[in-house]
C-alpha cells in the first residue's frame, strides 16, 4: 500500500458527474506502490479547486489525471490549473469525454504549450449512444474499444490495464 510520506505518483480520478464509475480504475491504481489515488466528492463544480489543493497537499514526483464522461472535461481544465502552480501533468487519461460547458458543446480544447500533459490517451466507446462524446481539438487520436458503451468503457479490463501500465511505466517498473 502507499506510504503517504513517499508518494512517487499522485493520481486524481473523476467519473462522470463525479460518480463512482471509475472505481475499478482507482482500485487497480491503488495497488501500485508509491501511488496515491485521490477521488473527489460528487460535485463536479468543486473538482478543479479540490484537485489543485490535493496535488499541493500531497506533493509527488509525477501527476496523473483520469476522467470519464463529464469528468474528462474537468481533468482537462485541471491541466491548466495545476500548471499555474508550476506542476505539469505527466499522464492524462480521458475516457469517453463529454463536454458540458458551454452547455453540451461537441468539442473540448486540448491544453497547449507547457500545460499540455506529457502523455495522453483518449479512450472512446464503440457505442456511446445516447451520450454525445466530445471531439478533443488538438489532442491525440482516440483509441476506440470494440464492444463497449459509454458506461461500460471505464470498467473494460483492457482500458484499466492500459492506464495501470502507463502509470507503472512512469515509475520505471
Amino acid at each position: 500500500m502507499t506510504n503517504v510520506t513517499n508518494i512517487e505518483i499522485f493520481v486524481a480520478v473523476l467519473g462522470g458527474l463525479g460518480s463512482p464509475q471509475t472505481g475499478d480504475i482507482a482500485v487497480a491504481l491503488s495497488q501500485l506502490d508509491g501511488v496515491r489515488v485521490w477521488t473527489s466528492s460528487l460535485r463536479l463544480d468543486q473538482f478543479r479547486a479540490d484537485v489543485n489543493l490535493a496535488i499541493r497537499l500531497f506533493p509527488a514526483e509525477k501527476v496523473v489525471l483520469v476522467g470519464h464522461s463529464f469528468g474528462a472535461q474537468r481533468v482537462l481544465d485541471v491541466c491548466n490549473g495545476v500548471f499555474f502552480y508550476g506542476i505539469r501533468v505527466d499522464y492524462l487519461a480521458l475516457i469517453d469525454p463529454v463536454a458540458f460547458e458551454p452547455f453540451w458543446s461537441r468539442t473540448l480544447n486540448y491544453p497547449t504549450g507547457n500545460a499540455a500533459p506529457k502523455i495522453c490517451d483518449i479512450f472512446r466507446a464503440a457505442n456511446s449512444f445516447p451520450v454525445f462524446p466530445a471531439t478533443i481539438v488538438g489532442g491525440p487520436d482516440p483509441i476506440v474499444i470494440a464492444g463497449t458503451t459509454h458506461n461500460s468503457l471505464c470498467h473494460n479490463p483492457s482500458v484499466i490495464a492500459s492506464i495501470v501500465n502507463r502509470v507503472a511505466k512512469l515509475q520505471g517498473v
